[in-house]
């Protein structure tokens, strides 16, 4: 997702992609550039998180329908902007990392780092050939073996 600020608003967009990417860097400088900044995304994300957190404060929510409707507000942005930063290219959804090259699974809309993408296929790889991954199209418990031989 993007953000910007269009009159003190904030807009954010979604952009959809539906091939499997992977963006790899190998020359340092440019390895140190893209860290730095994840690390300052990282910095700001924190920022904004804290903000709310600090506007929350005071909130107490069993005193008034006010009060209540206000902590919902905040605690749907609290969890809207840590969803978009889990969902980013910053940062692996499953270990965190932010010094990685990204892959982007289009099934679950995330970004892996390459290593932790490697380790699901091979899993879902294994499961399918046990018979394991069941079939959702009609949510029968019968193997899925569609997708692979």
């Amino acid at each position: 997702m993007r953000s910007f600020n269009l009159n003190s608003k904030v807009y954010l967009v979604r952009i959809t992609m539906r091939k499997k990417r992977t963006i790899s860097i190998s020359h340092p400088q440019l390895v140190r550039f893209r860290n730095t900044r994840r690390e300052v995304l990282s910095a700001a994300e924190s920022v904004g998180q804290r903000r709310l957190l600090d506007e929350g404060r005071g909130l107490e929510p069993t005193e008034s329908a006010m009060d209540m409707e206000k902590t919902k507000i905040l605690s749907d942005k609290q969890h809207g902007l840590a969803r978009a930063w889990n969902k980013s290219l910053c940062t692996c959804s499953l270990c965190g990392s932010r010094t990685s090259n990204m892959t982007f699974n289009p099934f679950m809309e995330e970004w892996f780092c390459v290593d932790c993408y490697g380790k699901n296929q091979e899993f879902y790889k294994a499961e399918a050939r046990k018979g394991q991954i069941w079939n959702s199209e009609n949510y029968a418990r019968t193997p899925s073996t569609k997708w692979w031989p």
